[in-house]
């Protein structure tokens, strides 16, 4: 069992990262080229150009490091080098990437984002490792999938930044609302208050919060701190701005914010 065990261990190890980099020489010319000289035995480039590609600098047919180059000289016609890519593209991952104790990895080096659809089909039929880049050793370039989706995150932050300063305004405006009224009442005669168990009206409402922090899944330590400071600011007048202030300075606008609408309607 030990030596079955140990063998696996030193096959995971010992497992092969091949990347293939398919170039769409007619789109990105030389400049695609750029970091090839850093590449090892494990990386295989395949260039794809037709009659009309620019001319091919010979120092990169020189000197593309240990990579292996393949070239593909495809017919002329629109869009020609792009199809016969994107077909490759396919054959290379039913034949290297699927069912192989290889890894495999496909970078397409093209500034063309038609082959984004193809790459995101690609990720979810087969779970392929893909991606487009300018060059060789450039950074990735999001797809147009990913670039949605990070501008829906940003609009969420934005909605959540204007929500975070109307709130605020609005707690800043009520101490001033509140000192207008007790300089009223300052002029008029106050009834008699009747008395309260204010420890009691207190102990309810913590509970209260206790059940609603846990059912939201907050952590123990911020159950114990809202619960504290809403004891703390029990009988002060101005308790819903004190307790905002106090999480807010505690846990910081986002996570502080999340706590507070929680609470708030329960305050």
């Amino acid at each position: 069992m030990t030596e079955y065990y140990t063998a696996e261990k030193n096959k995971e190890r010992m497992k092969i990262i091949k990347t293939y980099y398919l170039i769409d020489y007619e789109n990105v010319g030389s400049e695609g080229f750029k970091g090839c000289e850093k590449l090892r035995e494990t990386d295989i480039i395949h260039l794809f150009y037709t009659d009309n590609s620019r001319k091919i600098d010979l120092d990169i047919i020189n000197d593309h490091g240990e990579s292996k180059l393949v070239t593909h000289k495809v017919p002329t016609g629109n869009q020609s080098a792009d199809m016969h890519l994107g077909s490759y593209l396919g054959y290379l991952i039913g034949k290297e990437c699927t069912g192989q104790d290889e890894e495999c990895k496909i970078v397409v080096i093209s500034k063309d984002t038609g082959f984004d659809h193809i790459i995101e089909f690609w990720k979810a039929e087969k779970n392929v490792k893909i991606s487009r880049n300018e060059k060789i050793s450039g950074k990735q370039v999001q797809t147009r999938k990913q670039v949605k989706k990070q501008t829906s995150k940003e609009k969420d932050k934005q909605v959540a930044e204007q929500t975070d300063q109307k709130i605020e305004k609005q707690l800043n405006e009520q101490p001033e609302k509140q000192s207008a009224k007790q300089s009223e009442n300052q002029n008029t005669k106050k009834p008699k208050q009747k008395i309260i168990d204010m420890k009691a009206g207190t102990k309810r409402l913590q509970q209260e919060l206790i059940l609603v922090l846990d059912k939201a899944g907050m952590p123990k330590e911020v159950v114990n701190y809202v619960s504290t400071t809403v004891e703390k600011n029990a009988e002060d007048k101005n308790r819903k701005q004190q307790i905002y202030r106090s999480i807010i300075s505690k846990y910081g606008q986002t996570k502080g914010l999340n706590i507070y609408n929680h609470i708030k309607k329960k305050i």
